[in-house]
């Protein structure tokens, strides 16, 4: 079940990255999306100029997927969508619910690609939806008003990896459209996405052959940190509160005895530990009034 080569440029390189990572966890279908795509081999290639893997990126990818996951269960929600959903196996396993709408998410290549993958994986789910949504549309493109969704039962927004690629005017314009999203709904939004350049500079010190990948790839994307990135905490607090949002943290160590990615790739427990330590999911819910 190999994905066509003319395929490769509707997944960006970071998605590919994350999926190679996801591989070597036990988060159900990870492997057979990496293998549909080969995740692997993009990867590699774009590793040749560098002598060590950054094998410590499956410590947060697991990581915050799992912590996702967790803080999800303290919502109760039967209605999901998730953005830039990309190779994310979420959508396919959350459906097994039939009582559960998710709904995937991307612009219009990736999200018909990846409708696509998950077709070959578990056939076709009318409780499954993939939309085409650019998240940072000014007029936006979520489902405000469509009749898989009950406008009287909450909707769970997630995301994982899209803000920080993203300059604050995106950024803010997805806080407005997840805005209005919820202002129909009612509901939160959970996503790690709200990281710091403190963060990085914690991370890069515990992997530094994360941040040669990381730059590696940056340097393909032309994504500078200077225009995307919080500068810390507080950034973050301000930001949100200016666009409408109350913020809870929960910090990713809750899913530390979780991982099973430690084995497979020789990673220290010490170092996914100081890894997740500072790392953090975040719910968004509304202000009120």
């Amino acid at each position: 079940m190999q994905a066509q080569a003319s395929s490769f440029d509707k997944i960006s390189p970071t998605a590919l990255m994350v999926a190679y990572a996801r591989q070597f966890t036990d988060i159900p279908y990870s492997l057979e999306l990496s293998q549909m795509v080969d995740a692997e081999g993009v990867v590699l290639r774009l590793l040749e100029q560098q002598s060590d893997q950054p094998v410590e990126v499956a410590v947060f990818v697991e990581g915050r997927y799992k912590a996702i996951n967790q803080v999800m269960a303290q919502f109760t929600t039967t209605q999901i969508i998730e953005l830039a959903s990309g190779l994310l196996p979420r959508g396919m396993v959350i459906s097994q619910d039939p009582c559960t709408i998710f709904i995937e998410s991307d612009l219009p290549a990736m999200i018909s690609h990846k409708q696509h993958l998950v077709k070959q994986l578990v056939g076709n789910r009318s409780n499954l939806h993939f939309v085409a949504i650019d998240a940072t549309s000014d007029k936006s493109q979520f489902p405000l008003d469509v009749d898989y969704l009950d406008s009287q039962k909450p909707i769970t927004v997630i995301c994982e990896g899209l803000l920080p690629y993203l300059t604050f005017n995106q950024k803010q314009q997805v806080f407005a459209n997840v805005r209005e999203l919820l202002q129909v709904y009612g509901g939160v939004w959970i996503t790690p996405d709200l990281i710091t350049k403190e963060d990085l500079s914690r991370r890069w010190r515990a992997s530094p052959a994360w941040q040669r990948f990381a730059q590696t790839v940056n340097r393909m994307t032309e994504i500078s940190a200077t225009e995307t990135i919080f500068e810390n905490e507080a950034h973050v607090r301000q930001f949100v509160s200016e666009q409408g949002f109350e913020l809870q943290a929960y910090s990713m160590l809750h899913v530390l005895n979780q991982l099973t990615c430690l084995q497979p790739l020789k990673i220290n427990p010490a170092v996914a530990e100081s890894l997740l330590a500072d790392s953090f999911v975040f719910a968004l819910t509304l202000k009120a009034g």
